[in-house]
């Protein structure tokens, strides 16, 4: 096909033809787009743009080409009359996508956007207080000058943005960071399996302790007590997690267990929770049906199979929202992290060497003592307890907390570790309520009680916002025990526990008091929890109360010298003068390019020795790559010194590969030792490996986890799913990633999971365009969600797939068509415009189908230009063909120019 020698400027993207020649036809399209745009002129007393005049035959030049009808652009950039997705944003705040009709109005050039009274009541405008519009239909078009003289609107065509502007006084009070229940999504039928699986090796005779050949073997890799000492012994030990779901409308059906093999070959299987919950917008509140954990904002927290019935926090706006517990330590190998929560292991991760820090734990209660082991890859271990437990939140005036739940208490104390069934344990029914309410003078007054056959506690207390001050609560509890052991006979304890609890953030300070607390309890004070174990006693076995605990977590920012945060719990008992004490203390800071930072922790258990550590780090970044150098000496309470060196870091544009390296020196037991590991995120899952080997010692890590969902249209894999996701829809658009999503991206299917979304808040997921390919086309690259709690909502986005076409357009006597005209498909949407000659650059093409070319506003002024492609092997990205009208207008209505 012999093609003319021009460039052309197109919808889409710029085009250039070999060998181009220069054309006065294209000098001539090139300055009617600038009289277009530059010579609008403004009529003041009509208050609209004025059409721009300028003479069409000025585009003859050069040629005897027609031309479309321009009165369409005489206006610059014209609004036509039709539905238009459109940005919406009120007082310059996001409100998100909203698709606007926009109606032609009589002596208007441009149509006018129909806001509808249902949008001002999304969008937070208090409808209800303007007679003028509660009396008209959600669909019905509003004048906004029926709300407020002040109130008005913008419409930016080219960037398809509305803009709102209405008085603060017309809108709905609410505080930061709310979304409106109108607006959340609870999801589609589907089912989900989240699993993590860590395998670790062992190798060397660091593990053989017992010198006794007759002793029992450590594990089934160990079975031959006379082997020779060089003979190496290998023993696997094996966690897994399961998470299995299934949504269906508000509700969300969960099983979750863990399954664990120790160095001792021994395996447990454990049911950490069943249950099937739902959110009920109307009261704020979930309901749990199943496994759960109470409250412990009042109460201890404590496990129960039954029902509750709770306040959500979550669907709270974000400045009413509390805070999550984040784990500290350091690790002086490849070292396993274990966390507990109520006897259940919550999470297991391979961290590497140097201190770690998880924020990331999905707790099976709101709050509970954390009970954090480091397992050492030579077998050492370390043990401490920290207290999680949430400040009882100050309340606005008018605002309610609530909970109620009845069950049976599901006792994990013993069982296991003892060896004794089960079934053995206390394990009560009983029932617990708590209110909490926010009255005038920033105060709040909550309260509870707790009953069941062996025990009953009531509790009363009051927070008061002293604002310079921070905020502080104060409560009393009282309880009365009954002691039914078989050994001890009938016995009753009663006892009260006085609380005070501070929060303080002194933002120009840089300090930061996120708990500090005190509590004191008489003698005859108990728990819950502890009620119950008194029932699981042995004969002669001691039970001591609890006494005085005082806790705080504070953090200083040294103006831009860096930061210290310490963190202190001591928890004292009656009967005894041992105690539990968790000291943390730490400082960071940079100096140039370098950071540094020095590392306490001391933790006592009872009657335990006291364990210390002591680590000092200094990391260098390494050039401009994402890789840093990292030196820590570390020293024990033991008299250990260890020092290592490390490099890490993250490969990928999107950081989805990380890596640590490092060599180590010790002045006791294994000397010299070395370590790597690294973790790649895919759209599939995640991959951890890592292996350290010591002097007597090896130790090699495997770690996978993922999730699967299963939908209406199929099966997707994904990374770790957490609790609420997304389920991307792209149709067609293969290995697209998403911005802020290290290592997703979409399957063959055009699907793809983002794990983790942020229930009953605004959730923005963008497509990475510059995945798309050649023969994708998106009409909007972002969606945003909100998602209630468990949800799996759908982001559907809108794909034009198909072949970029280089057409030469004509009608059936061989003349080009009408330059500027449009082209659109058979489903309506525009694809391209004729430029110089014909030359047509469309997009989104099938391999046959029916273009249709517009030059006018009349039923006339169009045609249809049917077009094949030839099959090819390896097609070229922009195909080249010839199209001819095979429907013309009837005679006369030909363009001027055309003859």
């Amino acid at each position: 096909m012999a093609l003319r020698a021009e460039a052309i400027g197109m919808r889409h993207r710029p085009f250039a033809v070999a060998r181009a020649q220069f054309r006065p036809t294209l000098c001539a399209s090139l300055l009617v787009a600038l009289c277009a745009a530059g010579h609008a002129r403004q009529q003041t007393a009509q208050q609209h743009v004025a059409a721009s005049d300028f003479n069409e035959d000025f585009l003859n030049i050069g040629g005897n080409q027609p031309h479309a009808d321009l009165s369409l652009f005489s206006f610059g950039n014209r609004v036509l009359a039709g539905s238009h997705m459109v940005d919406v944003s009120l007082n310059d705040r996001s409100t998100g996508q909203t698709e606007i009709r926009f109606v032609q109005k009589e002596g208007k050039n441009d149509a006018e956007a129909c806001i509808a009274r249902g949008m001002l009541d999304d969008w937070g405008v208090n409808v209800a207080v303007f007679p003028a519009l509660a009396s008209l239909g959600q669909d019905a078009c509003v004048d906004l000058s029926a709300i407020s003289p002040e109130a008005r609107y913008s419409y930016d065509a080219g960037k398809q943005r509305l803009h709102v502007s209405i008085p603060q006084a017309a809108l709905k009070r609410s505080a930061r960071g709310a979304v409106g229940p109108e607006k959340w999504n609870k999801g589609i039928t589907a089912g989900m399996l989240d699993y993590q699986l860590n395998f670790a090796r062992y190798s060397g005779d660091t593990y053989r302790k017992d010198v006794n050949p007759f002793a029992t073997p450590q594990s089934v890799f160990d079975g031959n007590p006379f082997a020779p000492e060089a003979k190496a012994l290998q023993r696997n030990t094996l966690f897994a997690g399961l998470r299995v779901g299934f949504n269906h409308d508000d509700w969300r059906f969960l099983h979750f267990s863990t399954y664990k093999r120790g160095i001792d070959g021994r395996s447990r299987w454990e049911g950490v929770s069943t249950y099937a919950q739902r959110n009920i917008a109307a009261i704020g509140g979930q309901l749990l049906i199943g496994d759960g954990n109470t409250p412990g904002n009042f109460f201890d927290s404590v496990p129960f199979r039954g029902a509750q019935l709770a306040s959500d926090d979550a669907m709270l706006p974000d400045s009413q929202q509390g805070y999550a517990p984040t784990v500290r330590g350091v690790a002086q190998t490849n070292a396993r992290v274990t966390v507990r929560q109520n006897g259940y292991v919550i999470y297991s991760t391979f961290v590497a060497p140097g201190p770690f820090v998880i924020d990331d734990l999905y707790p099976t209660a709101s709050s509970g003592d954390i009970e954090v082991t480091i397992t050492e890859a030579d077998g050492r271990e370390t043990r401490y307890t920290q207290a999680f437990s949430a400040v009882p939140t100050l309340l606005r005036e008018g605002a309610w907390r609530y909970s109620a739940t009845v069950g049976k208490y599901r006792n994990t104390h013993a069982g296991a570790n003892t060896g004794g069934s089960r079934s053995r344990l206390a394990q009560p029914v009983f029932l617990q309520a708590t209110l909490a309410r926010g009255l005038g003078a920033e105060f709040t007054l909550y309260g509870g009680v707790l009953a069941a056959n062996t025990y009953q506690s009531v509790l009363v207390g009051m927070g008061k916002n002293m604002k310079d001050f921070g905020a502080v609560s104060v409560d009393l509890s009282a309880a009365r025990t009954t002691d039914r052991t078989a050994f001890n006979g009938e016995r009753d304890f009663s006892g009260q526990s006085l609380r005070f609890l501070y929060s303080k953030a002194m933002l120009s300070t840089g300090t930061n008091f996120r708990v500090a607390g005190y509590r004191y309890s008489t003698s005859g004070f108990r728990t819950f929890q502890e009620a119950v174990h008194m029932q699981d006693l042995l004969p002669f076995e001691a039970f001591n109360s609890r006494r005085n605990e005082v806790r705080f977590e504070v953090s200083q920012q040294i103006k831009d010298r860096g930061s210290v945060f310490v963190s202190a719990r001591q928890q004292s008992y009656w009967g005894t003068s041992a105690k539990d004490r968790l000291v943390q203390v730490g400082y960071s800071g940079n100096h140039g390019r370098f950071g540094y930072s020095v590392h306490y922790n001391r933790s006592t258990s009872l009657n335990r020795t006291p364990v210390r550590q002591l680590m000092f780090t200094l990391a260098i970044p390494l050039g401009d790559t994402r890789a840093s150098a990292q030196y820590a000496v570390n020293r024990n309470s033991a008299g250990r010194l260890s020092q290592q060196a490390s490099v890490y870091g993250a490969a990928f544009d999107d950081s989805r590969l990380t890596y640590n390296v490092t060599a180590s020196d010790s002045n006791q037991g294994g000397g010299s030792s070395g370590s790597a590991s690294a973790s790649y995120l895919s759209s599939a899952g995640r991959l951890d490996v890592g292996h350290s080997q010591g002097r007597r010692y090896g130790q090699s890590t495997f770690g996978v986890a993922g999730g699967v969902l299963f939908h209406g249209d199929g099966i997707t894999l994904s990374q770790p799913l957490g609790e609420t996701v997304a389920l991307v829809q792209a149709p067609m658009a293969q290995g697209v990633g998403f911005e802020s999503q290290a290592g997703v991206s979409t399957d063959s299917a055009g699907n793809a999971v983002i794990p983790n979304l942020t229930p009953y808040r605004l959730n923005r997921l963008a497509l990475r365009t510059g995945d798309l390919g050649d023969t994708v086309e998106v009409k909007n690259a972002a969606i945003e969600l909100v998602p209630t709690r468990g949800a799996v909502v759908v982001a559907k986005f809108e794909t034009s797939v198909g072949f970029r076409l280089l057409m030469v357009l004509t009608d059936r006597k061989g003349r080009a068509l009408p330059l500027g005209s449009k082209i659109e498909n058979e489903a309506g949407q525009e694809v391209g415009i004729v430029g110089p000659d014909g030359q047509s650059f469309v997009t989104g093409a099938g391999n046959s189908g029916r273009l249709t070319v517009r030059w006018g506003l009349g039923q006339a002024d169009r045609c249809i230009v049917p077009y094949s492609l030839p099959d090819e092997k390896n097609p070229p990205p922009i195909r080249e063909l010839d199209g001819q009208c095979a429907a013309i207008e009837p005679e006369g209505a030909r363009p001027k120019g055309a003859e």
